[in-house]
């Protein structure tokens, strides 16, 4: 429960230091507090593999980043790793739906095999992911909480 309370007032005090954010272009009409709970809630049962990713021209998702001690670090992940399949299903932005579907299944303490792609050859890497961390899921609840519940503001005596 301390957890949840510190998430929520390092969203508070980014929401009243940021006053106007760019939007995000998915909209969420759920209350600041339901969402809180909501994300939250989700987030404690979402496998984490501990990279970052950015969309390239072909279409896949390259890892710019692995977080240090993750299951990605841990398997063997690269910077410039381009994703080709979770456990055999295409990672790709034509593929989207079939993958997003696949990644939902694993939980915590899932085994994943990814398929990657690096200096032009493939590779397999096998994963058993993790949970979330606290810091990680502050993070990107944050950031959802600015772009979508700026608006949201510490009450003042």
């Amino acid at each position: 429960m301390k957890a949840w309370a510190t998430i929520c007032v390092v969203v508070l005090m980014v929401a009243v230091a940021i006053p106007t954010v760019a939007g995000d272009k998915h909209n969420c009409s759920a209350s600041a507090d339901d969402c809180l709970r909501k994300m939250q809630d989700k987030m404690e049962t979402k496998a984490w593999l501990g990279i970052e990713t950015e969309e390239t021209d072909s279409g896949f998702w390259a890892v710019n980043k692995v977080y240090l001690d993750s299951p990605a670090e841990k398997a063997g992940f690269k910077a410039g790793d381009v994703l080709l399949a979770l456990d055999g299903v295409e990672m790709s932005k034509k593929n989207k739906e079939a993958y997003k579907k696949a990644a939902h299944q694993l939980v915590p303490g899932s085994k994943a095999t990814y398929t990657v792609k690096r200096d032009g050859s493939k590779k397999q890497l096998e994963a058993q992911l993790g949970s979330v961390p606290r810091e990680v899921m502050a993070q990107w609840i944050g950031e959802h909480m600015l772009a979508q519940h700026a608006q949201v503001r510490v009450a003042s005596k």
